[in-house]
């Protein structure tokens, strides 16, 4: 045993005084060790790239979604809020409001105005009577823009229009003597949707259309700008 390992040692030592051994030595360490710092460089790279394309891959889809919500937003119409009420008529200085609004907190007097006798009894009125100076026929346009949700005949009122604007407010036309729109029809603030009448209800002589705003089905003071 002592024999067969003196005899590796002597052969070792051989091998180290070849002149070869030490440079060939040295060139396969740098080598190995080139061979590892590429690896590395490699791996790295390659991890690198993944991840430039994963950022970027969800920086895009995120473009995407800001692109898709952005034509989302600009495709929403805009709704009837963003809009001022004007007076259902085309009639400028010409029109005349011959019955307000009953308003509990008017005057007195003003209360009186608006109220509206009929079949010997006084009611209050829910909204607006308006007609021409020259009590001829006008067109009556809608106040804010919406979609029509009803086209009836009303046995007091005549031919009535009701608009809705949003989940909210709504407007009510009535006296009207012709109807221009259809029930489901979307309309734009002043277009015309029908002809001033008359109606049993109040004042079966005078040309007029009655007008009504409601929030949350309720009547309120219109108030036209």
């Amino acid at each position: 045993m002592k024999e067969r390992n003196m005899f590796r040692e002597s052969k070792w030592k051989k091998l180290t005084r070849q002149r070869w051994f030490y440079p060939t030595l040295y060139v396969t360490l740098v080598a190995v060790v080139l061979a590892g710092v590429l690896t590395f460089q490699f791996v790295g790279n390659d991890e690198a790239e993944r991840d430039d394309e994963f950022n970027w891959s969800v920086e895009q889809n995120d473009l995407e979604n800001q692109e898709a919500q952005g034509d989302d937003e600009t495709a929403e119409p805009v709704v009837a809020e963003s809009e001022d009420i004007v007076m259902p008529v085309l009639l400028g200085d010409d029109a005349e409001i011959m019955t307000p609004f009953y308003d509990t907190e008017a005057s007195a007097e003003e209360q009186e105005d608006a109220l509206i006798f009929y079949n010997n009894q006084y009611y209050q009125s829910q909204g607006v009577d308006i007609t021409s100076q020259n009590n001829e026929s006008f067109d009556v346009i809608s106040a804010l823009s919406g979609t029509v949700v009803s086209v009836e005949e009303d046995e007091l009122l005549g031919q009535t229009i009701e608009i809705e604007h949003d989940e909210e407010r709504s407007t009510f036309y009535a006296s009207l003597s012709e109807v221009s729109v259809e029930e489901g029809a979307d309309v734009s603030q002043g277009d015309v949707i029908g002809q001033s009448g008359s109606n049993v209800y109040s004042d079966e002589d005078v040309t007029k259309v009655h007008f009504r705003l409601l929030e949350n089905g309720e009547p309120v003071n219109p108030q036209f700008k």
